[in-house]
């Protein structure tokens, strides 16, 4: 007679449940990913480690998250400038720990890069003082020489304002030819952030064109989810920087 086994009897022990794969930790948020960039800023770093920094390329610098992410801060910040003109300045009173390190930041690198510039040529004061205070400059070639002439309205370099004192009008200046590159890619990287700011400032013009009842916060979302827009901002930002980096080389 058969008998049947006693359950469990003669059976294979069941498998043991695999260890769960703990998830990847989520993506840092924006705010550390900056402080991580800033905290790098030159300021802190020894004279040895400086005279290395400038021998990495600066399209590796620029190509990282970190320098990405502290850009679009940067770009965030003037458009909300563009939008209330009292902006920056309010930063500074309060202190701004989102905003500030980024903008500085950024500030240091164009200043480092006409630092740059000023080693492969030397500018006259009256020059200098003319490139600082006018946001345009035309350039006419005329043989072996370049006449310069500055022009636009002059501004605060602390915050973007236009000044409201009358300045003289600017003179014409004569460089030569093959200087006259470094004269413009110096005014360039100097005015960097005010082109940038009146470019951000005919985008939120645009924004509020289409709509007038948007408050300020929905259009700084806007311009800020405008991925090509801010994507061809950074581009102009890398090419310039490049410039710089290939012709002081």
């Amino acid at each position: 007679m058969l008998t049947k086994d006693a359950p469990g009897s003669g059976a294979s022990k069941p498998k043991p449940k695999p260890a769960k794969v703990k998830a990847e930790p989520p993506p840092k948020k924006r705010k550390k990913w900056l402080k991580e960039a800033v905290s790098s800023s030159d300021s802190d770093s020894s004279p040895d480690q400086q005279s290395e920094e400038e021998h990495v390329p600066t399209v590796h610098i620029l190509n990282t998250r970190a320098m990405k992410e502290m850009y679009r801060s940067y770009v965030e910040m003037l458009v909300s400038t563009a939008l209330d003109p009292d902006m920056i300045q309010a930063l500074e009173d309060t202190n701004d720990e989102l905003y500030l390190p980024p903008m500085r930041k950024i500030d240091g690198i164009l200043n480092d890069h006409k630092k740059k510039v000023l080693k492969r040529v030397s500018l006259n004061p009256s020059l200098q003082e003319a490139l600082h205070m006018f946001p345009q400059l035309h350039a006419e070639t005329c043989d072996t020489t370049v006449k310069l002439l500055p022009g636009g309205d002059p501004y605060n370099r602390k915050t973007l304002n236009k000044l409201k004192k009358n300045v003289s009008k600017p003179q014409e200046f004569s460089v030569e030819a093959e200087n006259s590159l470094f004269y413009t890619l110096y005014h360039s990287l100097h005015h960097y952030k005010y082109h940038t700011f009146l470019r951000c400032k005919d985008e939120t013009t645009a924004i509020e064109g289409q709509d007038e009842d948007l408050g300020q916060e929905e259009v700084v979302q806007q311009c800020m989810r405008n991925q090509p827009w801010l994507e061809k901002l950074f581009d102009s930002f890398s090419e310039l920087l490049t410039q710089a980096q290939s012709k002081c080389a």
